[in-house]
């Protein structure tokens, strides 16, 4: 059997589709990463779809206009990998694809992508549905990157917490050689993306600047930590959990302020896990929050040690990529071979 997995994300923040040929063979080796745009509707539509409630694809037709588009740029990346790497298609196992989640609890959890029609189209076995094949072994189906955690990370005689930021926040806590505790921890770019766009008409806050410039409003802070208060680990959050805790009394505050306090509770809830897991020495981040440097300064204020990103030996853009690889490694979703 080949070694050679794509591993294909697009993350709840739904801003590009990132990829990534990665072989486990003796040791994780990255072979090759690529991204591709949705295009500028693509997110929009997709967080109408979400804030609507839709949970399945029958439920509008929005959503089928966007898993058209996921599908076509979910093969228009793996040929673009492929062609890069040089590596024939007989020699590659699988696909794993995440597929973009619309809906998500700990009992049930649906995501738009046809991983028939991209096994079709590549030839080439896709792996999927993993949130659901995590949900039927007993798991709560997110977060599912804390065993790409362990494998990566895992050491013994050493805690450390690995965090990914994406549009949930999410944390893995690595005591010694095992997972200690892994869970959703809170609302990530969500909340900055949502009023960035609201707001300023832009997709997210560019390296924070916009929180920079605004104060904390602290009666909208203390709204936001009460409404969240119940919420314990380990959990499995959804968009709409953090979406539909601000309504419109916040009409009065400035939006710069809104952002700046939307930043905060978002490094609130990631110092919260923190302190959670016995602040342990090594403190590990990845996924697109990193880029967010406002939002990074304000965490690591909150962080008694040095925090770092896994660029050492993963890009961050790509950790969750070479996450759903290694899912795919471990036969820990569905198969759909190619009908030709």
């Amino acid at each position: 059997m080949h070694n050679f997995f794509i591993g294909i994300m697009s993350g709840t923040s739904a801003d590009s589709l990132d990829g990534c040929i990665v072989s486990f063979e003796n040791e994780f080796k990255l072979i090759e990463t690529e991204s591709v745009d949705f295009g500028k509707n693509y997110k929009k539509v997709y967080e109408e779809c979400i804030k609507s409630g839709y949970k399945v694809i029958s439920d509008s037709n929005k959503l089928l206009q966007i898993e058209k588009i996921l599908d076509e740029k979910s093969i228009e990346l793996v040929e673009k990998l492929i062609n890069k790497s040089g590596i024939e298609k007989k020699k590659i196992s699988s696909i794993a694809l995440s597929g973009q989640t619309v809906f998500h609890t700990n009992k049930r959890s649906y995501q738009i992508g046809n991983a028939q029609e991209v096994a079709n189209a590549s030839s080439i076995n896709v792996c999927s549905d993993f949130r659901n094949f995590n949900i039927k072994q007993g798991g709560m189906g997110a977060p599912l990157i804390p065993a790409f955690h362990k494998y990566l990370y895992a050491e013994n005689n050493t805690n450390k917490v690995i965090f990914n930021i994406g549009g949930i926040a999410n944390g893995t806590y690595l005591k010694g050689e095992e997972i200690s505790l892994a869970s959703d921890v809170g609302p990530g770019n969500c909340l900055i993306d949502f009023y960035a766009s609201k707001y300023y008409g832009f997709p997210f806050d560019n390296r924070g600047e916009i929180a920079n410039q605004g104060a904390i409003n602290e009666d909208l802070l203390i709204k936001l930590n009460e409404s969240v208060k119940n919420m314990s680990y380990p959990r499995a959050d959804d968009k709409n959990d953090y979406y539909n805790l601000v309504n419109d009394s916040i009409s009065d505050v400035a939006p710069e302020n809104i952002m700046r306090t939307v930043t905060e509770f978002t490094a609130l809830k990631i110092e919260e896990f923190y302190k959670y897991c016995d602040s342990p020495d090594q403190v590990i981040f990845h996924g697109g929050g990193t880029k967010n440097i406002y939002l990074m300064k304000i965490i690591q204020s909150k962080i008694d040690t040095n925090v770092r990103t896994t660029d050492d030996e993963i890009s961050s853009k790509f950790v969750e990529a070479a996450a759903f690889a290694y899912l795919a490694y471990k036969n820990q979703g569905i198969i759909f071979k190619p009908k030709l």
